[in-house]
């Protein structure tokens, strides 16, 4: 059961980070586009808002993936030494507290995305709707936190050895 839903995870961790490649792409196209036209006095309309939306949402779905490869920062020089079932617990725990923090999170966001929804707040040059950015950036929370619970759950196989 453990295995088929890492391997769920898995899927959907590098289905999001394809998803946030892709925006990544044309937010650089974006960028780019108005870094050529503005000196001909043709600047693209709203590209600071569409470039700072595109990395939230690009952000966001990377972070699964990138826990999932352990593509961060990690300092464990004295945590290698100690002995494996302690070391096992602490992982356990490190991976649940922040599964929890961002879990909260996730759920934060989703309810702020019903508040944008509901109030039909919208960006300030381009108009566009806040709240299914708000829902992206919040799936990518989850899925991080789903990431870090089939961690914690798995804390015990890899360092009891």
């Amino acid at each position: 059961m453990l295995k088929k839903a890492e391997k769920l995870s898995s899927s959907l961790d590098r289905w999001l980070a394809r998803a946030g490649a892709m925006v990544l792409f044309a937010t650089m196209i974006i960028a780019v586009v108005n870094m050529i036209l503005r000196p001909f006095g043709y600047p693209v309309t709203g590209s600071f808002e569409l470039m700072g939306l595109g990395c939230a949402v690009t952000a966001a779905l990377g972070l699964a993936l990138a826990q999932e490869y352990k593509s961060h920062i990690s300092v464990d020089i004295l945590f290698n030494h100690l002995p494996g079932g302690l070391r096992a617990v602490l992982r356990a725990a490190g991976s649940l507290a922040c599964c929890l923090l961002f879990s909260a999170a996730a759920w934060r966001l989703f309810q702020m995305g019903m508040t944008q929804l509901e109030t039909g707040e919208v960006s300030e040059t381009l108009r566009i709707a806040f709240y299914p950015v708000i829902w992206v950036v919040a799936a990518g929370f989850a899925a991080l936190s789903l990431r870090l619970a089939l961690e914690a759950l798995t804390a015990f196989r890899r360092d009891s050895r």
